[in-house]
């Protein structure tokens, strides 16, 4: 599943009609973190992009938002979910600020096959020197 945050339910529910008007269904639960929408991570390549432009234009509105409002610096968190090998899900901390430049240069999908390979790594290490693999 492809998870995406948001901090405002009015941003979810934005993120929700946006999907149902594209027949793109997903999921909703509460996090320690704020509001999470699943989307199946095998849709077509097409669907999960426009999945992730929704996503990253309703993010710039809400930062925007944050910009604007005085109180934002008393809301700053980010995280990247993860699904261990064994089911467990586990959203790791990181700087927004971080986490805003690394997405200003790869895309979501990068981002999480790259999270995906380092998952792999740590849970299935492999010993062999580098150039034997």
């Amino acid at each position: 599943m492809l998870e995406y945050i948001f901090f405002h339910k009015l941003s979810l529910d934005q993120f929700i009609e946006q999907l149902e008007q594209r027949s793109i269904p997903c999921e909703v639960r509460d996090d320690e973190m704020g509001l999470v929408a699943a989307v199946a991570d095998d849709l077509d390549e097409a669907l999960i992009e426009q999945v992730d432009e929704i996503y990253e234009a309703l993010m710039d509105t809400t930062r925007k938002l944050f910009d604007d409002n005085e109180k934002a610096n008393e809301i700053h968190g980010a995280a990247i979910g993860i699904t261990l090998k064994n089911g467990n899900n586990v959203d790791v901390l990181v700087s927004p600020e971080l986490l805003n430049r690394v997405l200003t240069v790869i895309s979501y999908e990068e981002l999480n096959e790259l999270v995906e390979a380092i998952v792999e790594g740590v849970e299935n290490p492999d010993h062999r020197p580098f150039c034997q693999r």
